[in-house]
């Protein structure tokens, strides 16, 4: 199943071209989904963050590498979570919640 192309673009729209983990401009983005599909996880705008890959899957300190990590962090979300509800770690500590606009909220 193709993304819904309002998706990706209100997604690649709030990253403007960075990587929302570790804020490296890149021009090749992946979208991860924070719930797996594979746990439940929908195509949507909160449930999905824009990360070069190696942060993705390529890196040592990669989101499916260290889920533990990722999970305290926020970037990725249990079966039982809810994304809408689960804020992420910004770069500098702060927390904020994922909006379905595409915007965040800090929290």
């Amino acid at each position: 199943m193709v993304l819904k192309q309002e998706i990706a673009e209100a997604v690649l729209g709030r990253s403007r071209g960075f990587c929302e983990r570790c804020g490296k401009p890149s021009h090749d983005l992946a979208l991860h989904h924070r719930k797996l599909k594979s746990r439940g996880g929908k195509d949507s705008v909160t449930n999905l963050v824009a990360v070069c890959h190696k942060c993705h899957n390529l890196g040592t300190h990669s989101i499916h590498l260290n889920p533990k990590e990722a999970t305290e962090k926020g970037w990725m979300v249990s079966a039982w979570g809810d994304p809408n509800l689960i804020p992420i770690t910004l770069l500098d500590g702060t927390q904020a919640l994922l909006k379905d606009d595409g915007s965040m909220e800090l929290v």
